[in-house]
């Protein structure tokens, strides 16, 4: 078959070529048949995906080829639909960004394990691919894949330098500089962060929606989930406020309040004390650290302090902060305030939990002689915690008795 060869510029300001070893290979088309062609060298894995296609003159496309070396019947194939010989340019190529990050993922994994030495070689390389996850949480620079990432066979099977290797080549695909595994948080009083530290530093600094977070995420549990929340309380007026935050973290919900809604100072409960850290971190970084006040040990102990002196309180602790329900109502002012309360409640017993969360908390008012009402207000959907279980916030209003 005939096979013609063209040598060309790339662009105007681009080196000349003289020679056949100088640019890559391009099939060049015409734009009529660019869809069809295009279709047929990738399912025949003869186009080269991360290299950006050019045009050619006025009328045709050249495409990027992995190789020139591809079958005859393929050549002859795509003489047929294009009814002249095979047109082959070599132009500089223009590297494209994979934009898909699973499939950069991929690509690293697959080479990575091409590599291995014969007696470090997974014994079932295609069970190992079938882990690589679809899903992962970005903290700043470290990328957190969900438990059971990638299976166990590689902790077993292969070297630590050949692990790190892979670490390392997975950061660097996801442009990060650190990767690490969540586990289940932790059944502790603080709920704390049990992730798995594969490359790099557990040390995060970012920026979240013009928020500043730091601290360690491997102490750490911090829910990038829970954005729509965050969000929503940064959204309300909170002007001049004082707030008492029951369980503040790191931040999550005491700088949104203090940043964006207003609020004039929180009052922040923490017992962790790598969450205080970061919270004493955090605050420093956004200018807000005479703005928050912060209470370490049992919040049991510390929202004993804090009685009739907050506009508002946040109780954000899971599955349920009822331990300090009657606390929060006292530390109210006498004019009342606002409780944001958050729970795991099934779907099904939504609206069963409101009408008892009213109940509790104007028998708590009550019995401790309060004298507020209490009226439930708006109940936000967070996202699903669990099969058929909502986290959900439900915002409350206690008021004194009209007299």
């Amino acid at each position: 078959m005939r096979y013609e060869r063209e040598l060309e510029r790339s662009s105007p300001h681009a080196p000349t070529m003289n020679h056949e070893e100088i640019g890559h290979p391009f099939l060049a088309v015409h734009r009529s048949m660019g869809e069809r062609i295009h279709a047929l060298l990738k399912s025949n894995e003869v186009l080269h995906s991360h290299i950006s296609p050019v045009e050619h003159g006025d009328d045709f496309i050249a495409f990027p080829l992995r190789s020139v070396d591809f079958s005859e019947l393929l050549k002859n194939e795509i003489s047929a639909i294009t009814n002249q010989p095979l047109r082959l340019i070599k132009r500089t190529p223009y590297v494209m960004e994979k934009v898909d990050p699973h499939e950069r993922i991929q690509e690293v994994v697959e080479h990575w394990l091409k590599q291995l030495a014969p007696n470090e070689a997974l014994a079932d390389q295609g069970a190992f691919l079938d882990t690589l996850p679809y899903k992962w949480e970005r903290l700043g620079e470290l990328v957190l894949f969900p438990s059971g990432s990638f299976g166990q066979n590689i902790l077993t099977e292969t070297s630590k330098e050949e692990q790190h290797n892979l670490w390392g080549a997975i950061a660097s695909a996801l442009n990060a500089t650190s990767v690490g595994i969540q586990s289940p948080i932790a059944k502790d009083r603080v709920r704390s962060s049990q992730a798995v530290l594969l490359h790099g530093s557990s040390h995060v600094n970012f920026i979240d929606h013009g928020i500043h977070y730091e601290f360690d995420a491997c102490k750490v549990m911090f829910s990038s989930g829970n954005v729509t929340e965050r969000r929503r309380i940064g959204s309300m007026d909170m002007t001049g406020e004082t707030i008492v935050d029951a369980y503040a973290g790191v931040g999550y919900y005491s700088f949104p309040m203090l940043i964006n809604a207003g609020a004039e100072h929180v009052h922040a409960c923490e017992m962790n004390p790598p969450s205080i850290d970061g919270l004493l971190r955090g605050a420093e970084a956004n200018g807000i650290a005479d703005k928050i006040t912060v209470y370490p040990g049992d919040n049991q102990n510390s929202l004993s302090q804090l009685k009739g002196i907050a506009d508002r309180c946040h109780l954000g602790l899971l599955p349920s902060s009822e331990a300090v329900w009657g606390m929060c109502l006292q530390a109210l002012k006498t004019k009342g305030g606002w409780l944001h309360v958050h729970m795991n409640v099934k779907e099904e017993e939504i609206g069963d939990w409101k009408a008892n969360t009213i109940h509790q908390f104007q028998s708590l008012s009550d019995t401790m002689g309060l004298g507020f009402s209490i009226r439930g207000d708006h109940l936000e959907r967070v996202k699903w915690y669990a099969p058929h279980v909502r986290h959900v916030v439900f915002d409350v209003e206690c008021r004194p008795y009209e007299s």
